[in-house]
């Protein structure tokens, strides 16, 4: 079982799908951005879902002015949290890395020596969160010690956003 998920999610056809799927969501982010009218009507199960697949932070400052703050920043980083566990279960999956660069040597580093409190860190900042994932699954970090940092560093930082929009409003 393992060897046939490693197998497809190393397909090509799989990272054309991902890559198809994330050029929708920028571009949905961008009409929702726009008019986030339309995409209200689904409320937080909608931003829950938007968040699955791709990052809504780019709609918080949108969305804010509707929503309540910390149910914003609970669906959001629900959805953002259910979406970096894919990383996750793929570095835990046996995935290799085959060549490291200097920013995936910094994470595993930062993993190995500071665990919970460095995902906490890389989660609290914009940053491709995928890559941590990945580090973290692969170093074999169980689920729970990944997921609830990843969760917490996103619901700070959207509350921070959303504190920070609503001074300027």
């Amino acid at each position: 079982m393992k060897e046939k998920i490693i197998l497809i999610v190393q397909s090509k056809l799989f990272k054309q799908v991902i890559f198809i799927l994330g050029v929708i969501f920028i571009i949905l982010t961008l009409f929702i951005s726009v008019d986030p009218a339309p995409f209200l009507r689904f409320g937080y199960l909608g931003v829950f879902a938007f968040n699955i697949f791709g990052s809504g932070t780019l709609l918080v400052p949108f969305l804010i002015k509707h929503m309540n703050l910390i149910l914003l920043a609970a669906v959001s980083s629900s959805g953002m949290a259910v979406n970096d566990s894919v990383s996750w279960f793929i570095g835990a999956t046996g995935g290799t890395m085959t060549q490291k660069g200097k920013k995936l040597e910094r994470i595993e580093e930062s993993v190995k020596k500071y665990g919970v409190i460095a995902l906490f860190f890389w989660s609290l900042i914009p940053f491709p969160y995928d890559l941590v994932g990945f580090v973290a699954g692969y170093l074999g970090m169980p689920y729970v010690k990944y997921i609830i940092p990843t969760f917490l560093g996103k619901f700070i930082r959207i509350i921070l956003i959303g504190i920070g929009v609503m001074s300027l409003v």
